[in-house]
């Protein structure tokens, strides 16, 4: 009933839905202003990610996802003081439109594996990202900017007739999230961020 990869697959068009968390590590960046205000250090965070896409000849995958990022934010670094902050965060909310292109592993036809359905893949996305900033000692403000992001995962992907009877595909991803630069009232500022994620996607068939 189920198919594992290209070799069982009888159909090649699936609709997808996904479902991922993971780590975020935010780098640094520096809050412009006049005068200056310096660097925002952050900690570890975390992310959560809602995805509905299509995907064509079991190669090319189309989605369009909501992403979801938390991370506080441990210091202001101000030369030559340091200013610690107690309660201050910032949130990303994005809507992205991604493609990405897979390759089964090991390439089809190889008989060393006799288990299908594993798969690397990789691409990027645009879109939209709403950041929220909350700091203490300073007037900040929500605003939207755009957004890019590059991705290279691995999943074991399961397909099936359909999407309701479908075996959840596990998948490992690293994404690099780009968030150009917003004004936030006090100071401007644009968001790097590195996304360790694990999730589940289920494919279900759209016809032969």
């Amino acid at each position: 009933m189920f198919a594992g990869g290209t070799a069982q697959a009888e159909q090649s068009d699936f609709l997808s839905f996904g479902l991922a968390g993971g780590s975020v590590i935010a780098p640094s960046t520096e809050l412009e202003s006049s005068p200056a205000l310096g660097d925002a250090d952050f900690d570890s965070g975390y992310s959560f990610k809602a995805s509905l896409g299509i995907l064509l000849a079991q190669k090319i995958q189309l989605e369009a996802e909501y992403l979801y990022t938390f991370n506080d934010i441990s210091a202001i670094i101000n030369p030559p003081t340091v200013t610690e902050l107690v309660a201050s965060d910032r949130v990303t909310h994005s809507l992205m439109l991604n493609a990405t292109y897979r390759v089964e592993v090991p390439p089809h036809g190889d008989t060393f594996w006799m288990r299908r359905g594993y798969y690397v893949y990789f691409g990027g996305g645009v879109g939209v990202s709403r950041q929220d900033y909350t700091v203490e000692t300073l007037t900040s403000e929500s605003d939207s900017s755009l957004a890019w992001q590059l991705m290279v995962g691995f999943e074991k992907m399961h397909t099936s007739p359909s999407l309701f009877t479908a075996f959840p595909s596990p998948f490992l991803q690293y994404r690099f999230l780009s968030i150009t630069e917003g004004n936030f009232g006090a100071f401007k500022t644009d968001v790097p961020l590195h996304l360790i994620e694990f999730g589940f996607r289920f494919y279900g068939g759209l016809g032969s």
